[in-house]
């Protein structure tokens, strides 16, 4: 074996070191916490726990999950917003985060949060069950037309995708559809399976062993593009209504005074893990498509995302419940 040559060692430390933010090259000295706002065994769930695999690897330190769902993702997103802000405690949030109408009882402040690392954004599916008679999503809403306030939708939670993109398509097609809260997906799913209710979205690894064994049938793709689990499934956009697009993101973010570098350095290292294979693998089986964004991009793609859901929530006339 060679020797490295001392100038070409320099230069490779130097590069090394370069890709590091200055002043977070001795971060991490002790275990981070992730906050996951949600239950264990959901998308959340599953995206923070590949993620924080490969970012212990790079920082050298165990990344601790910890589960707190609640008040549809507000319970711990008020917790992330009133931990230290030391680069320790960081936290998943997705698009209820940006939707979600808030108060004072709420107990989350946007403010009260940084944005570190977009990390996927989650197509939904509509799906129904197999005894309904619809393929497309034209018999959908032929369906619905022709018995008014009789079909019913599984809403896994206010605010999310899920929630916002039914309400969506009984805006559009004016049709009446009857809202069913659950407190999660896999909830709704059982009762969509069972044939309690109708119809539901969600994201695409819920349904997709339901959907081969043909007791869902799967409609349409929120997204603007086919999912990548569901590649034959046309989109809302393909289906006759252009324009359509209402996915489920979830990004990494940290208390709002967390410092710029250890900001910087927590968004390099989880653009490292979006690259592994493994990652890509997961995420392609659950429908997810990585996006790679830096801190000040993610921020302006939050900002963006609440204005848009908000005028949405607004126009819809959705209320807390």
């Amino acid at each position: 074996m060679k020797l490295c040559r001392p100038l070409a060692a320099l230069a490779i430390c130097g590069a090394v070191l370069g890709s590091v933010p200055a002043g977070a090259q001795d971060y991490p000295r002790r275990p981070l916490h992730l906050i996951v706002p949600y239950a264990a065994g959901g998308t959340a769930d599953g995206i923070a726990r590949i993620i924080s695999k490969h970012l212990a690897t790079s920082l050298g330190q165990t990344v601790v999950i910890d589960n707190r769902g609640g008040a549809g993702g507000l319970i711990g997103a008020a917790g992330l917003t009133q931990s230290p802000a030391d680069g320790y405690t960081i936290g998943v949030l997705a698009t209820p985060h940006a939707a979600t109408p808030l108060d004072r009882d709420s107990g989350f402040d946007r403010a009260g949060v940084k944005a570190v690392a977009l990390l996927a954004v989650v197509p939904g599916l509509l799906c129904v069950h197999g005894s309904v008679a619809a393929s497309s999503l034209s018999d959908v809403v032929d369906l619905a037309r022709a018995k008014p306030g009789r079909l019913t939708y599984g809403n896994p939670g206010n605010f999310t995708a899920g929630h916002l993109a039914m309400e969506m398509l009984k805006a559009q097609s004016r049709v009446d559809i009857i809202s069913v809260p659950y407190r999660g997906g896999a909830p709704a799913l059982q009762d969509l399976v069972a044939g309690q209710i109708q119809m539901s979205i969600s994201g695409p690894s819920n349904f997709l062993q339901y959907i081969e064994n043909g007791q869902l049938r799967a409609i349409a793709s929120t997204g603007l593009k086919r999912s990548t689990a569901a590649p034959n499934v046309p989109t809302f956009a393909e289906s006759g209504m252009s324009g359509f697009e209402l996915n489920e993101w979830y990004g990494i973010f940290a208390p709002s005074r967390t410092p710029p570098e250890l900001v910087a350095r927590l968004n390099h290292d989880i653009a490292q893990a979006l690259a592994q294979p493994d990652v890509r693998a997961f995420f392609t089986t659950i429908g997810a498509e990585p996006r790679n964004m830096s801190p000040d991009e993610f921020d302006g793609f939050f900002r963006k995302e609440t204005d848009r859901l908000g005028k949405l929530v607004s126009t819809l006339g959705l209320k807390n419940e």
